[in-house]
């Protein structure tokens, strides 16, 4: 049992979960990057986990992106947190 749940809290570690971020915070940093080519209806259909791994992957250089973005993981939390609320 010991080994199942030390398997759990590891695995849960190295794979990283989403982070929960702050929604003004975030809109307040997609105003000042991202809101001259993005707006939030774009991101409706998304789910902040999934929106923080896309996004992580542009600033990662995994997918292509208009510009270079530099955010933080915490950035990253707040602009999808921002995009997925309602």
């Amino acid at each position: 049992m010991f080994r199942i749940a030390l398997f759990c809290v590891l695995s849960f570690g190295l794979c990283g979960g989403a982070v929960a971020g702050d929604a003004a915070a975030g809109k307040a940093k997609v105003d000042a990057t991202c809101s001259k080519c993005h707006e939030k209806e774009d991101w409706s259909e998304e789910d902040a986990a999934s929106l923080q791994g896309k996004i992580k992957a542009v600033v990662d250089g995994k997918v292509k992106h208009k510009e270079k973005l530099n955010l933080t993981d915490a950035e990253i939390a707040d602009i999808a947190a921002y995009w997925t609320s309602k």
